[in-house]
Parts: C-alpha cells; structure tokens; sequence
C-alpha cells in the first residue's frame, strides 16, 4: 500500500501555523464582541410578564410601585429582566406540605 499523504517542508508547516494562530486571534476577536447584550438577560413586556405569570397588568404596576422587583422604563415601555423575576419567585417558593 501506497503512502498518498504529502509532506509538508518546513516553511509550508511554519505557514500553516502561522495562518491558524491567524484564524485563532481573528475567532477570539470576533468571539469578544458578539458577547450578548445585557449579559444574557432576557426582558419581558408587561404583557408577557402579565399572561406568564397570570395576573393584570394593573397588578404589576402595584409590584412596580410597591418595589417587589425592579424593571426599565424606555418611553412608556415597561421591560422586566427575567432573571430577577425567576429570582423573586424562587426567594418566594413554598413548599407543599407534606
């Protein structure tokens, strides 16, 4: 059986690594900045903050008010981080009884 692999020269191996520590420099840039917005939250509008949790949207606007969690004002558009609310809900889980 016949060897059909090539060898490469010396100076073709040192190309071949120098273009890979390209691509690998080029990866970690583009890496670095396509990092998510907002450290990976996710937002909900009062709307599907309101059918997830299944309540009014007057009743988030008394959480708002009374400070139960945080949220962003952009213009009359109300946004929540779903982090903080799955946090809320899990600081405020009871067991069943048992």
């Amino acid at each position: 059986m016949s060897d059909n692999t090539s060898k490469l020269s010396k100076e073709e191996q040192h190309e071949v690594f120098k273009i890979l520590s390209e691509i690998k420099s080029c990866s970690k840039e583009l890496a670095e900045r396509s990092r998510p917005m907002f450290d990976g939250n996710r937002f909900l509008s009062d709307s599907e903050l309101a059918r997830r949790l299944g309540v009014s949207k007057s009743t988030l606007a008394n959480y708002r008010l009374k400070g139960i969690f945080g949220y962003y004002s952009l213009e009359g558009k109300i946004l929540y981080a779903d982090t903080e609310i799955e946090d809320y809900l899990k600081e405020n889980y009871h067991p069943p009884y048992r």
